[in-house]
């Protein structure tokens, strides 16, 4: 086990109120084994409450497993994130191969998704629009979204099968309370809120650290994700030939995987270890190492790097798609929030 370099390089670590990321001096590259796959996935289909590991000595270099991130996360103040994180690992194996089959929700045996592989009742509206970014843009989707001629047409689109057949209706009851089937009918208008964690990181190293990026648990539990709205209270008038829309849900869709686009080096999700996250800039330790062409594939140490979360490893989306094939084990999964139903100021009129 050796230094790489007995030179400091630089990382950034979240402050006290994790509000921005503080540049820090003090850790050095290690040749150490990297992030550790090994350990059993947990049992199906519920698994039992885990006991602590017993204390040992600081004898050699304590290993980091992968599925200890979620405790990582809960210390970095995203307690949603890992509780989303510990049902992926949790789960059977499923993800879909290509965005094509990802939009038809069709997982690498060519069948649908599962019912087990759809969470509706983790997230919920009101716990997402405490985070500003979030209510502004739900704001922006019910005042002004909406309203927008472009939406008129497949609108107008998926009333036209009831306007025979009914005075009026309320959506999630011919849905027969199934967000799915609500979404796949009724769903005609979206805005997109924030970006994901490697975006954050990705534009935090970018931007020279000129600005925070910092993570938090919305972030970690739902990256960049969409609103999306549904007509709800529908009501022909029929000597107008038009349809009425005064009220509609708004609901979040999510697809919570770790897929990396064919071709792209796989996402940076930060450097992680028992303690937390930290970010390294890519600069650093080429700069020190002198070999430009290198890419930063390697643990740092923070102190005595025989301490159980002294060595911070380097995380990407492929560590979890290679952990999930090794196991045979982790599940990707639909996040639907609940509903949200919102009365319009202004109805909508949608000539039939």
């Amino acid at each position: 086990m050796l230094y790489l370099t007995d030179k400091e390089i630089p990382y950034y670590k979240t402050g006290f109120w994790k509000q921005r990321w503080n540049p820090c001096e003090g850790c050095k590259p290690v040749s150490v084994e990297g992030l550790s796959p090994d350990k059993p996935p947990p049992p199906l289909p519920k698994p039992p409450r885990e006991k602590s590991a017993p204390q040992q000595k600081a004898i050699k270099i304590p290993p980091f497993d992968i599925q200890e991130i979620p405790d990582a996360m809960r210390l970095e103040g995203m307690p949603m994130a890992a509780k989303l994180m510990k049902r992926w690992f949790a789960g059977v194996l499923n993800y879909a191969p290509t965005d094509d089959d990802l939009a038809a929700e069709i997982n690498q045996d060519g069948k649908p998704y599962p019912p087990d592989m759809y969470d509706t009742t983790t997230i919920k509206m009101d716990w997402v629009l405490k985070f500003k970014r979030a209510a502004d843009q739900y704001n922006y989707l019910v005042n002004n979204a909406i309203y927008r001629q472009a939406t008129f047409q497949p609108l107008r689109d998926k009333l036209m099968p009831f306007r025979d057949a009914a005075t009026s209706f309320d959506s999630w009851d011919l849905c027969k309370g199934s967000m799915s089937v609500l979404h796949r009918h009724f769903h005609f208008q979206y805005v997109g809120v924030g970006s994901s964690l490697s975006q954050k990181i990705d534009d935090f190293i970018e931007s020279q650290f000129q600005r925070s990026g910092v993570p938090d648990d919305l972030t970690g539990a739902l990256g960049s994700f969409n609103f999306y709205a549904a007509p709800a209270e529908v009501k022909f008038e029929h000597i107008k030939r038009e349809a009425v829309i005064s009220s509609v849900y708004v609901y979040i869709k999510d697809s919570y995987d770790f897929t990396d686009k064919p071709g792209d080096v796989s996402q940076y999700l930060g450097h992680w270890s028992s303690k937390g996250v930290i970010v390294v800039p890519y600069n650093g330790l080429v700069g020190q190492l002198n070999v430009p062409s290198l890419y930063l594939p390697y643990p740092v140490a923070r102190g005595d790097m025989r301490v159980k979360g002294n060595i911070y490893y380097p995380v990407h989306n492929s560590d979890f798609r290679q952990w999930a094939i090794k196991h045979q084990r982790g599940g990707d999964f639909i996040i639907f929030s609940d509903r949200k139903r919102c009365r319009l100021r202004t109805p909508i009129r949608i000539k039939l």
